[in-house]
């Protein structure tokens, strides 16, 4: 069995030396580098192709922020898990919008750790529970949240609204809206609903058009806060 490819960058040395000794002792990962700066990153990146960078958010040379935005442009299918401590709350939300996957808060267990690993490997979005209501608030009033504090940003949609719009799905969208909520990939919804992966793409997107989002994140983020509206039709 061929073992998922790993990128670890950290500029401190024992966050850096101890995920690697822990990924080290699963069979399924290899750390192909760890690097301490955003520039050396996306080096290794190019150099190794990796599934997976561990991305710190505060590194020198080159943040991490932008690290991932080059990564994402430049090779979309590796998949970025951005470490996070909860002062980085203000960092999230920019992390998303350069396509982040998914959010690991430092001093995790180490279950925890691989959980969150595995789960971005397979493209089931991650991020901190403290963070999800400035998420959902900035996904619903995005200028308020370009201009303004968190503080002052405004409540999310109503839950009429939010049925309105979720109502403007077609029953399949609506059965994969539910399997997307899940925290399913893209090839497990289509082995679900007995569609082609690029079927499921097609459909993704109409739903982020519908919804008014523009990633999986948003939707999800969107979709758990719209948990109160009722389930979807099952599939004819």
């Amino acid at each position: 069995m061929s073992k998922r490819t790993i990128v670890i960058a950290d500029d401190q040395p024992l966050i850096r030396d101890g995920l690697a000794a822990i990924l080290s002792m699963e069979e399924e990962y290899l750390v192909v580098a760890t690097t301490c700066d955003g520039l050396a990153t996306i080096a290794q990146v190019r150099l190794h192709r990796p599934e997976l960078v561990l991305m710190d958010i505060h590194m020198p040379k080159l943040d991490g922020l932008e690290a991932t935005k080059r990564i994402k442009t430049e090779f979309p299918d590796t998949k970025v898990l951005v470490l996070t401590t909860f002062e980085d709350e203000e960092y999230i939300w920019e992390a998303i919008r350069y396509g982040a996957n998914g959010f690991l808060v430092k001093g995790v267990e180490t279950k925890k750790l691989l959980s969150t690993i595995q789960d971005c490997l397979e493209e089931r979005i991650n991020y901190p529970s403290r963070i999800q209501k400035r998420l959902v608030q900035a996904l619903n009033f995005p200028e308020q949240h370009e201009q303004g504090s968190p503080n002052e940003i405004s409540e999310p949609y109503s839950i009429e609204q939010t049925d309105d719009m979720l109502n403007g799905l077609s029953a399949q969208e609506r059965n994969i809206v539910m399997q997307l909520k899940q925290g399913k990939s893209n090839q497990a919804i289509a082995s679900e609903l007995f569609l082609t992966t690029g079927t499921v793409k097609n459909y993704l997107s109409a739903i982020y058009k519908k919804l008014k989002v523009s990633s999986r994140t948003e939707a999800i983020a969107y979709l758990h806060h719209s948990s109160g509206t009722s389930s979807p039709p099952s599939s004819t």
